[in-house]
């Protein structure tokens, strides 16, 4: 109850009531997103589409300049396996690619291991950026996707919903 709390004030607090855009759209809520049995919870603007697919939660932005993807792959502490995995798997599929990047970041409230790279999707660029994470229980996965230029305001919103992330000891689903 107390992280659904901290997440629904972070999200309160971190979103901007305005948009420097030249015409600013109508502005939208936040929708707080908690996945207890995976001990993940993290806030979106409600103009962002979400889909679930299998273990993996997809966000996209409004303009769909920018996709971010939640998962949690493995329920153990393993960011390093995690992170090799998934550098491997979009080296594959986009490449040819390259990681630009590779060094800390942030997710939530903490340091975490992180890379980009660039590749191509058919014709078009891609961009990845990819944050690993891990509690004493679970691995997390939160990857970034865009294209060459994704928009000032989903890049803005983006770096919000990272920065609301928060993570908790998974607790069993009710069934």
């Amino acid at each position: 109850m107390l992280l659904f709390a901290a997440v629904a004030v972070a999200g309160l607090v971190l979103w901007p009531s305005g948009d420097d855009d030249p015409a600013p759209p109508k502005v939208t809520g936040v929708r707080l997103v908690s996945i207890p049995p995976l001990g993940l919870a993290f806030a979106h603007p409600t103009s962002w589409t979400r889909t679930v697919r299998g273990r993996a939660i997809s966000l996209r932005s409004r303009d769909r300049s920018m996709q971010m993807i939640f998962s949690s792959p493995l329920n153990k502490k393993a960011p390093k396996a995690a992170k090799a995995a998934t550098k491997r798997a979009l080296t594959e599929r986009f490449a040819p690619a390259k990681v630009v990047r590779d060094g800390p970041g942030n997710l939530g409230s903490r340091q975490v291991p992180t890379f980009e790279l660039v590749g191509r999707d058919g014709k078009s660029a891609v961009r990845a950026l990819v944050l690993v994470d891990a509690s004493a229980y679970r691995t997390y996965v939160v990857t970034v996707l865009s294209g060459e230029r994704p928009s000032a305001r989903g890049l803005r919103e983006a770096t919000q919903i990272l920065e609301s992330v928060r993570l908790s000891k998974p607790l069993p689903s009710k069934r």
